[in-house]
């Protein structure tokens, strides 16, 4: 058995060594991606280097679920491809070395990697969007997505703005038609934006007039020195983070759908998604920790097919694969919101689907390779 483990050894550094190099690039490219979206409303807020800190912080732990995953397919695809390439797969078979033994020591790090996964998912993730929510009111409290020149809407309210100097804003421009038979425009000479310790967003004016349109042909005006005046800022920042299903820790989201699904509870207005978005998003984190390994043993049997350019297939296969699976829980769990699959179904139906194909690559694999 000496052979085996040194065996077990080396393919193990390989997959760990490339698993490394694919989450570095991975997680930048998806990084990147995703701080481009907010970097308008961080330059907006006056750029400071906590902000992009704080924003690379969070949104990298977020992404980790699925970096992580992907990362792993990636290593064991091009580990397995450059052990195929090179004729060390054919060698180790001819010294007796199964198909066991190459895959033991890929499922013994698939197994760290979905523990790893799960802990992201059940907890560490969701408290990650929680805390990019008070980063984005904190950026919003200091004008961010305020443009000057430009108008912005939150919700029924459009604002515009014609000047900042650091946290003050000039010329402030606000119409509300949250109520259509009686409009309000509202002008301030300037004015600051501010958050509660609830995350409620308040814009502070000064020095201005309020136009009230109450249908008749008399048209109302009342000027005031100071007035605060809330956004609704659903639209920027989505509803309370402590109500949506993919923010709620995992206890609260248990014992939500069990509320709903035993007890027959409706959601109350209070809460930001329908039941069905909570049920799918308790099965969403309990699936997550199966990637790993599905990816694993996918990866072992694909990545075995020796070829010229295994590293560029390597690539491409990892795409495609983390594609497929990532896309078919999306396409299921459309049909679970339309009423057509139930939540458990459209989230597990895609880890089944991939498990078997994986155990038939793997099985088909042994034949050819004796």
């Amino acid at each position: 058995m000496r052979v085996p483990r040194t065996l077990g050894r080396y393919v193990a550094r390989e997959v760990a060594l490339y698993t490394l190099l694919g989450l570095c690039v991975i997680s930048a490219i998806l990084l990147m991606r995703n701080l481009a979206r907010a970097l308008d409303d961080l330059l907006g807020a006056g750029f400071a280097m906590s902000d992009l800190l704080a924003l690379l912080r969070v949104l990298g732990t977020m992404l980790m679920l699925y970096a992580l995953p992907v990362s792993f397919l990636f290593g064991v695809l091009l580990a397995v491809a450059r052990l195929a390439a090179d004729v060390e797969i054919i060698a180790m078979r001819a010294c007796g070395i199964g198909m066991r033994e190459i895959a033991l020591p890929i499922v013994a790090l698939s197994l760290v990697a979905s523990a790893l996964t799960g802990t992201l998912a059940l907890d560490v993730e969701p408290a990650a969007r929680r805390e990019l929510r008070s980063v984005f009111a904190s950026l919003v409290s200091r004008g961010a997505g305020l443009e000057p020149g430009r108008f912005r809407r939150f919700g029924d309210v459009l604002v515009y703005v014609d000047g900042r100097g650091g946290d003050r804003l000039q010329g402030i421009v606000l119409s509300d038609r949250s109520d259509p038979e009686r409009p309000v425009i509202i002008f301030a000479s300037a004015g600051t934006m501010a958050v509660d310790a609830e995350g409620s967003i308040t814009l502070a004016l000064e020095q201005g007039d309020i136009h009230l349109d109450n249908t008749s042909e008399r048209e109302v005006r009342i000027s005031f020195d100071k007035f605060d005046y809330a956004l609704d800022l659903t639209d920027l920042l989505g509803p309370d983070g402590r109500k949506r299903a993919s923010e709620m820790p995992f206890h609260d989201l248990r014992d939500t759908v069990s509320k709903v699904a035993v007890a027959g509870i409706p959601l109350h207005q209070g809460f930001a998604d329908t039941p069905i978005d909570y049920e799918l998003e308790l099965h969403r984190r309990l699936a997550a920790p199966f990637a790993p390994v599905l990816f694993g043993l996918l990866g072992l049997p694909i990545g075995m097919r020796r070829a010229r350019g295994a590293r560029a297939f390597g690539a491409l296969w990892c795409a495609g694969v983390a594609f497929a699976y990532y896309g078919s829980h999306i396409f299921f769990e459309s049909l679970a919101e339309r009423g057509l699959l139930t939540a458990p179904v459209a989230r597990w139906l895609p880890v089944v689907g991939f498990a078997a194909l994986a155990f038939w690559l793997l099985a088909r694999a042994r034949r050819v390779g004796g």
